[in-house]
């Protein structure tokens, strides 16, 4: 193989998914989404004494969780739902606060 021209810079993992809400209800919009390390967090349903482990992203044009396959590496560095959605809080409130102070 030989490279002829080169292309951007890869950081980190991404795929495109479609928002279906699966694993979550469905319900979700249909929207085709580039998701990255960044936007998926760990989750897991108790099921007659199951625990099942699943890797989730949230749509950001709905706001749906839509369960999805990730690689190994990916999802050892996924954090909680928890801890996710108190990261993106702080994000939102900050941005909102900045829009504030213009």
């Amino acid at each position: 193989m030989k490279l002829v021209k080169p292309g951007r810079e890869q950081n980190g993992w991404a795929k495109e998914f479609v928002c279906t809400g699966v694993g979550n209800g469905n319900g979700g919009c249909g929207a085709t989404l580039l998701v990255e390390e960044g936007d998926v967090f760990r989750t897991s349903s108790c099921h007659q004494g199951e625990v099942d482990h699943f890797t989730t992203f949230r749509c950001c044009a709905c706001g749906v969780d839509t369960d999805i396959e990730v690689p190994s590496h990916v999802n050892s560095k996924a954090p909680s739902r928890e801890a996710w959605v108190g990261a993106h809080a702080s994000k939102e409130n900050r941005a909102a606060r900045a829009g504030l102070d213009e």
